[in-house]
């Protein structure tokens, strides 16, 4: 059994096509709230949002915010998305960084102002040591700030890290990479101690690019306490970032992404804060940093191509750590804000744009504040000579776009799934929890591949499917006839697309997908007469005894599809896969038995037996399913296998 990504050729043209067909019905999955379980969301969504009469609410009101669940793993998680995002775009993503030497090129000169050339110059030919001026890229990526920077300051070094090993590895594939002028090293600013790797006080230049907003708002103080140890008294840090107001911002608050305030996770499961000047500069203040600069600026970009207008702002400063004669006052009173009038943008005879706004911080001593720089309108947002890092806007568009489902191949055995599917990482995005494929329906897709006896020839019905419809794909090949069902109308169109990706391989002929809501009575009966009147063999499940309020739901609209029985006849049966969450066992057994179940086998994966009843109805599972138990035991924990017949 696994999981893997799909890699022929002409297999992933057509799961494209699909995939693009399915992206509006997609979209519109994100208005409605989102489904959660405890910290585990299940695989099904069965009775409805609760805004149709008849129908009951079984996902939790709206919330801001993501889960404890998925804060925690996104943190836990951090580096893992980030060598993932560079494993899949390479150098390609992010262009080059050009705009710094007109943005910050007096920093970079005056570190070599004083210098006396001939001194400087070592026997090698390269700057002497004593001489060397140095800059710290924290969050170096792959390079695009390191190398406009050696290309334009030959007698700069250049210390770059990421937390990233992907990265680091990709900077130092580079052409223009050479150990004399650049020592990349992988460092969690967060946790790992920069003065490791390079001397105290001896780093001139730190730039932070898009770097500060991919940590969490409690880590951000020691990144720059971090920073702080290896940079010289006098030096500076360069910050560029993301501002409050950004477009990406504003899309990603309309899709329940939030992790804390101004902080959210993309779609890819990297995460961006976007900061406000008062923060910022209280940040920096409390670790003894003095703010000389600062720009928020705000530009609307456009996209002639694609027809689209960008409203971005991002923010922009300089600190530096006050030498021990230099005064410290306090930020406040060095900082005022000076806001620039709102303007409609211009487009000059040579291609440029002004923005439309730029609110602008200066010091004191510094005495006017920045003027409106001017930003380059792309066609295809891929200009070089850009002040605006358009790869940035690039960014937005991918990360806030809504997650669309991936090709994957499932293997259960010896059979192969084709599915159209989200990764885990992105399920809380999506109102429904039937668009990925959950735990459960693999292990029992295994149970049922290899005890087909146990399908042979009987009427099936799914409840809580899921667009895969793995464990219908898999009861086709033995059932006389399977009705595939969900309560999700997105759910039910994708499962309809990835029944038509494996038509070759499986009977989907013999797959009837049917929207089923839980107690409605109207769909029940709809569904029932499809199958002639007549009620089902079998009932199968997997994950959906997760929310209190359907569980009597699920009971009383399985007990009313089940056929009837028969003297002398093998009794219709009810199975479900799941684990406890979210409803107790006791209350599970309960909602069965007042709706007309008994228990005929219990089964758990990890081999607990209380008494001489569960030890019976664990055999009675074992007796069912000669194959394929020793193998849930072995790779899933707390698993439960629940064999329900009829009581009457």
């Amino acid at each position: 059994m696994a999981l893997c990504c799909l890699r022929d050729p002409e297999a992933l043209r057509i799961f494209k096509t699909s995939r693009l067909r399915l992206v509006d019905q997609l979209r519109r999955q994100r208005v409605g709230v989102r489904a959660s379980s405890g910290n585990f969301p299940s695989m099904a969504a069965q009775t409805g949002l609760g805004k149709e009469p008849g129908k009951v609410q079984i996902y939790p009101d709206k919330t801001r915010e993501i889960s404890n669940y998925w804060r925690d793993k996104y943190e836990k998680d951090a580096k893992k998305y980030w060598d993932i995002f560079y494993k899949r775009n390479e150098n390609r993503f992010f262009k080059d960084r050009h705009y710094l030497d007109k943005e910050w090129g007096k920093y970079f000169n005056s570190m070599f102002q004083g210098i006396d050339a001939g001194s400087a110059i070592a026997d090698s030919g390269s700057v002497s040591v004593q001489h060397r001026r140095t800059v710290l890229e924290v969050g170096c990526g792959t390079g695009n700030t390191v190398f406009p920077l050696t290309a334009q300051y030959p007698d700069l070094f250049v210390y770059a890290c990421d937390f990233s090993p992907r990265a680091v590895d990709l900077v130092k594939a580079h052409e223009d990479f050479t150990e004399s002028r650049v020592k990349a090293f992988v460092c969690d600013a967060t946790s790992d101690s920069l003065v490791e790797t390079i001397s105290p006080a001896s780093v001139d230049v730190v730039t932070l690019v898009f770097m500060l907003s991919a940590v969490g708002p409690d880590k951000m103080p020691a990144v720059v306490r971090n920073v702080k140890s290896v940079l010289k008294p006098g030096g500076h840090i360069l910050l560029r970032d993301y501002a409050v107001g950004d477009l990406a911002q504003e899309r990603l608050m309309t899709k329940d992404q939030m992790i804390s305030e101004n902080f959210y996770v993309r779609g890819d499961g990297t995460r961006a804060y976007y900061f406000s000047e008062e923060g910022l500069k209280k940040l920096f203040a409390d670790e003894g940093l003095e703010c000389k600069e600062m720009v928020v600026h705000n530009r609307q970009l456009e996209n002639r191509a694609r027809k689209i207008k960008m409203d971005r702002r991002w923010i922009q400063s300089v600190f530096y750590l006050p030498e021990e004669r230099m005064p410290t006052a306090g930020i406040e009173s060095q900082v005022a804000r000076v806001s620039a009038p709102q303007k409609s943008p211009t487009i000059s005879e040579s291609g440029h744009v002004r923005s439309s706004a730029e609110s602008a911080s200066a010091c004191p001593e510094n005495g006017t504040s920045h003027e409106a720089t001017e930003a380059l309108v792309s066609k295809d947002l891929h200009e070089e000579e850009l002040i605006v890092d358009l790869s940035e806007g690039a960014a937005a568009d991918l990360f806030g776009g809504p997650p669309s489902p991936e090709p994957f191949e499932v293997v259960v055995g010896k059979h192969t799934v084709h599915a159209l599917c989200l990764n885990a990482e992105n399920q809380h995005t999506f109102a429904a929890t039937g668009f990925m494929l959950w735990e459960s329906a693999l292990a029992l897709a295994t149970l049922l591949a290899v005890n087909p006896s146990f399908l042979r020839g009987k009427t099936i019905l799914e409840v809580g499917c899921g667009s895969i419809g793995l464990c219908s794909l898999i009861a086709s090949l033995a059932a006389e006839k399977v009705f595939a069902t969900d309560g999700d109308s997105g759910t039910m169109d994708l499962l309809r697309e990835n029944l038509h990706l494996n038509e070759e391989n499986f009977p989907v002929q013999k797959i009837a997908p049917h929207k089923l809501y839980w107690g409605h009575a109207d769909e029940t009966a709809a569904l029932k007469a499809s199958n002639g009147n007549r009620g089902f063999d079998l009932i199968i499940g997997s994950d959906v005894t997760y929310v209190e309020a359907a569980v009597p739901l699920l009971f009383e609209t399985a007990r009313s599809l089940l056929r009837e029985t028969s003297p002398g006849a093998q009794q219709p049966q009810f199975l479900l896969c799941h684990r406890i969450r979210g409803v107790s066992e006791s209350e599970i057994l309960s909602a069965a038995a007042a709706h007309g179940f008994r228990v005929e086998g219990l089964w758990t994966s990890d081999g607990y037996v209380a008494g001489e009843v569960d030890r019976r109805r664990r055999s009675n599972i074992e007796l069912l399913f000669k194959e394929g138990l020793e193998d849930i035991a072995t790779k899933h924990n707390s698993l439960r296998l629940l064999l329900l017949t009829p009581s009457s």
